[in-house]
């Protein structure tokens, strides 16, 4: 039998014999739950902090571009067409669209906000992610062609007008009190002259519908109307604002907004090119940093629960004092009677670990089949998210072992460093 082999062999006829000292017993099956509790809680809250990010990520790549194209000195693009069609050739790009962005005041009958209002046109991608946030996908073309409204004239008198047609989201249609169908006026900060002095542009706009997209905070901020209505309002011309590209996978933003930025001409050519890793980054880089921090403050309750490990193999030590001085009599080695306490701690730890990686895959499979409340008007989500990820799961695991193993260190050259003579002669 090889020196492990005999260390293993007495480490778990150690482990799982009945011993005189039940409260060696007990501090063992407490010290299993220990580093069970720690790794369970470790792998929900990763799975939660995992679940925000990519929710996040879902919601704002979905309700923004993948990649915008600007003009670098913040002004108009003209001539669009002809950029539309080189970003088009790139690989990887999966559509490109025209917008407008524009800063407007929305106006009730009571109330009033501030709004950015974004122009897209029919049939683009940009229409069809719109289109996803409303309950009938075919009410959007009610926004390119809105019914007629019944207003009051002049002469105080109820008649039918052809009004553009604007979507807001359902966050700002309560906090201003509008439904389906209202009229609401635009105020736009650009000014015009009139024989009254400046005053700035306005102009009539019927709401047709609702859209929900899962962020509170760009619901109350962001409207849809059409393309040309936008030109048309802003005195844009044939100008837009950018272009918003979507890409195969976003995951290779970087890389194609480098390549659609050299299609256009370069750093020179007057365009500048943001994906959206580079538009949230501030965002991301905070996530990463909390997940970061939640992962090392939790480590510590392992490393807590790696204290009862010592405290364990430490009271076995004593208890078998005589088994070790007779098997160092008989010939063990140093090295070996270290390695019956190493192993007994990583069977402790190994329990502890793959018990807790259980009840942590069940904590999250419950988390996020039956949902757990939370408020939505903070958290922009209505249940707690829950993404159950293979590496975090690994992460933990091999840490909660790594931390388990090395407790047994002292414990086992304590063991190692009984002498015999000493042992047996007082006991």
């Amino acid at each position: 039998m090889t020196d492990l082999g005999f260390s293993k062999k007495i480490a778990l006829r150690y482990l799982w014999s009945k011993r005189s000292e039940a409260f060696i017993s007990i501090i063992t099956v407490i010290s299993v739950l220990g580093v069970a509790i720690g790794v369970m809680v470790l792998n929900i809250v990763m799975a939660v902090m995992t679940g925000f990010e990519h929710e996040l990520r879902e919601k704002i790549v979905g309700t923004d571009s993948h990649i915008v194209i600007s003009n670098r000195t913040g002004g108009r693009i003209e001539g669009w067409q002809g950029a539309v069609s080189e970003v088009a050739k790139v690989p990887g790009v999966k559509s490109v669209s025209p917008f407008t962005y524009n800063q407007v005041l929305i106006r009730s009958d009571s109330r009033s906000s501030g709004l950015l209002v974004r122009g897209i046109l029919p049939d683009t991608a940009s229409a069809e992610q719109v289109s996803s946030y409303l309950r009938d996908r075919g009410d959007l073309a009610k926004l390119f062609n809105p019914p007629s409204v019944t207003v009051i004239n002049p002469a105080g008198e109820e008649e039918e007008a052809q009004i553009p047609g604007i979507l807001i989201g359902r966050s700002l249609a309560r906090s201003l009190g509008v439904f389906v169908g209202t009229p609401v006026s635009i105020l736009s900060p650009q000014v015009s002259s009139t024989p009254f002095g400046l005053v700035p542009s306005f102009r009539r706009f019927v709401i047709t519908d609702l859209y929900s997209s899962g962020l509170v905070e760009y619901e109350n901020g962001v409207a849809y109307v059409d393309l040309k209505e936008a030109q048309k309002f802003f005195g844009l011309g044939d100008a837009v604002s950018g272009l918003e590209v979507r890409v195969d996978d976003i995951n290779r933003s970087a890389t194609v907004a480098g390549e659609i930025l050299n299609s256009l001409g370069g750093a020179n050519s007057g365009f500048a090119v943001r994906d959206w890793t580079e538009t949230n980054r501030p965002l991301w880089e905070a996530i990463q940093l909390e997940k970061r921090v939640y992962f090392i403050v939790l480590l510590l309750i392992i490393v807590m629960a790696s204290f009862s490990i010592v405290t364990t193999l430490i009271m076995i030590v004593i208890e078998k004092r005589k088994d070790i001085a007779i098997m160092k009599t008989m010939g063990a080695s140093t090295k070996m009677v270290s390695w019956i306490f190493r192993i007994q701690g990583g069977v402790i730890g190994a329990l502890g670990t793959v018990l807790g990686l259980a009840l942590g895959l069940g904590g999250c499979i419950g988390l996020k089949r039956f949902g757990f409340p939370i408020d939505e008007r903070i958290f922009q989500m209505s249940t707690l998210p829950i993404y159950i990820d293979p590496l975090n799961f690994i992460m933990v695991g091999v840490a909660a072992f790594l931390i388990c193993f090395l407790a047994t260190m002292y414990p086992a050259r304590r063991a190692a460093r009984l002498e015999p003579s000493e042992v047996l002669r007082y006991d």
